[in-house]
């Protein structure tokens, strides 16, 4: 039989007992750095290469892959966005023999897909020129040009890439002019044609889709795109356009008209059950799964279901607020609760763990509280898409939809579904609470938790 050494990481005096998300970090520079000086064979760099591989996490937050194999099929696509990537001017994983892929441990039967920026992240500062788009990175303000990107994706070998375009940084339609928007539209078509002919890879292209708030501009972008060879799918990327959902809804509907419909189209930011419910409605193919990250983030657990199901009925459960499909785990009634997260639930959590040990985790900062968060929420945002996948098959998707915004106390004016009245509480708002907040418990710094807002535009902190 042969013999195994198991070893930890090193201690490392810099990172005595907390703060390991800075030692993945700082394991991760310290390797790129030492790869670009010595080569990937120089003893040193494997050192570091062990520390960041065994300390940072992998697919998806907070979960190991075998965790992460306890919640069975999950989708087989992940998203990595440049910007993490460009500590210095050409990322250090581009020196990595094998491609992004193995670089960041996917499996081969992972597609993945590469993109310039977060689309979790509303502002920044960095600015776009005529030749390069503008980037904040951990090395400062770097400028990311079509033929660079071009370079980067026939290095990393991504299944599918989003090339650079002009996304307009202000947020407020009144404070943006029709001729900044004008230069948006050319400036990216100009970017895109670049970089298809700078490619040589055979990764296939989704071509973003510009205008701003502009109709007129948005059809002239998908004219564009229509006439443009090489194109094999569409991204919308509105995050920082500040209006409501159901205008973007109108935006996109206004440029997929001049669009190949035979194309699948992927909308960025738009990851909560009802924004993902709505999109559907209007045409959009594919979403980013951001959302089940910020609720774990801030303790919650979801209670939500898209119609009925083998677990659970369709409506909300007897404790849940009638227009929320969460369920606040720092809460003090957590304290003596011992009943599962959401009653009918079949996830590894909701089997072996109830409210009263999740809740004593988080006021302890313990990592395992999310862990088991990420398990439930993973798996009920999981399960969304597989009953509305059943709905869709079945020709009661519409009926679905409308009944699943109702439930929550959705706003949809798009299909003539006003906000409830009962209360102020937005359903399905920890993306935007979660963007005011700074730390997780994961990370065992003290934090500032929420209170329920006030009123529409107050989230206040206690």
């Amino acid at each position: 039989m042969s013999e195994h050494k198991l070893q930890t990481v090193a201690f490392d005096a810099r990172f005595p007992n907390v703060n390991q998300t800075k030692n993945c970090w700082q394991n991760y520079y310290d390797y790129s750095k030492c790869v670009a000086a010595k080569g990937e064979d120089y003893a040193p760099c494997k050192q570091f290469f062990t520390a960041y591989n065994t300390l940072c996490p992998n697919e998806w937050p907070h979960l190991v892959p075998e965790v992460a194999a306890e919640l069975g099929e999950l989708p087989k696509f992940t998203r990595v966005q440049i910007e993490d990537f460009l500590e210095d001017d050409m990322p250090a994983c581009t020196k990595f023999r094998g491609g992004l892929g193995a670089f960041v441990a996917l499996e081969e039967t992972d597609a993945l897909v590469l993109d310039t920026l977060d689309p979790v992240v509303a502002f920044r500062s960095a600015k776009a020129t005529n030749k390069a788009m503008g980037i904040d990175s951990g090395g400062g303000i770097k400028r990311l040009t079509p033929e660079a990107f071009a370079n980067i994706v026939d290095l990393l070998l991504p299944d599918i890439a989003i090339p650079p375009a002009d996304y307009i940084e202000e947020p407020l339609p009144s404070l943006t002019q029709g001729k900044r928007i004008s230069k948006s539209v050319s400036r990216s078509k100009k970017w895109l044609d670049e970089f298809l002919a700078r490619k040589k890879s055979c990764t296939a292209i989704f071509a973003p889709v510009v205008g701003s708030h502009s109709t007129e501009l948005r059809q002239v972008c998908a004219q564009g795109l229509s006439e443009c060879d090489g194109i094999s799918g569409y991204s919308f990327n509105d995050v920082c356009l500040q209006v409501p959902f159901s205008e973007k809804l109108d935006l996109f509907r206004h440029s997929i008209l001049h669009l190949d419909a035979s194309k699948p189209r992927y909308m960025q930011g738009a990851s909560a059950p009802d924004s993902v419910v709505r999109a559907i409605l209007y045409g959009v193919d594919l979403f980013d799964s951001s959302y089940a990250y910020a609720v774990t983030e801030q303790g919650f657990a979801s209670l939500y279901r898209f119609g009925g199901g083998k677990e659970g009925n369709s409506g909300p459960s007897s404790d849940e607020n009638p227009i929320s499909g969460r369920l606040d785990m720092f809460e003090s009634r957590m304290f003596g609760d011992f009943s599962p997260l959401a009653d009918g639930c079949c996830c590894y959590t909701c089997r072996n763990h109830h409210r009263s040990y999740v809740h004593h985790l988080l006021k302890t900062k313990e990592m395992l509280a999310t862990v088991l968060l990420q398990i439930h929420n993973l798996h009920c945002y999981q399960q969304l898409f597989v009953d509305i996948r059943s709905s869709i098959e079945a020709g009661t998707f519409a009926a679905d939809a409308r009944l699943f915004l109702e439930r929550y106390g959705c706003f949809a004016p798009e299909i003539d579904l006003p906000a409830a009245t009962n209360t102020s509480i937005h359903a399905f708002d920890e993306l935007d609470i979660l963007s005011k907040q700074t730390f997780s418990p994961t990370t065992k710094i003290q934090r500032k938790r929420h209170v329920e807002p006030q009123n529409n535009n107050d989230y206040a902190e206690s």
